[in-house]
């Protein structure tokens, strides 16, 4: 009989989306899951893709992602973050590379995430195609 696998207690929203892009790394698609809710309100928006909507919809978009040959790699920089007790939001620049024949590319990424009974928890991932993004860190005010 398979025993049963407890999932992850993320303390911080850092921790959580730490483990988010870990798992996209992976293409591991038990440990993605772990880092969203199990919540059918929960929503997910790859780059010009559909929304997806609730735990199934989320989970089987990721299984069509992770089912490509390429090895993806991540680099995550740019954060705006914003927490409350028991919700945080996160803006970030996604660097990524889809294996050596493919060109770098970007997305920007909204992440939002939930404090649950469990630790905190994905609740919202969008992220849409990137123009040109400078590798200097966009911060302080507009002049």
């Amino acid at each position: 009989m398979p025993t049963a696998r407890t999932p992850p207690i993320y303390t911080s929203p850092q921790d959580v989306m730490q483990a988010f892009y870990q798992a996209f790394e992976a293409r591991d698609i038990d440990a993605m899951m772990t880092t969203w809710a199990e919540d059918e309100d929960i929503v997910c928006i790859h780059p010009g893709g559909p929304r997806h909507v609730g735990y199934e919809a989320v989970r089987q978009s990721f299984e069509q992602l992770f089912s490509s040959e390429a090895k993806l790699a991540f680099r995550v920089d740019q954060g705006v973050a914003i927490e409350t007790v028991g919700l945080a939001m996160q803006s970030v620049i996604e660097h990524l590379r889809a294996g050596d024949n493919h060109p770098p590319g970007a997305a920007i990424a909204t992440n939002v995430l939930m404090r649950t009974p469990y630790g905190w928890r994905v609740v919202c991932h969008h992220a849409s195609p990137s123009p040109a993004i400078a590798e200097a860190p966009q911060t302080g005010p507009l002049h």
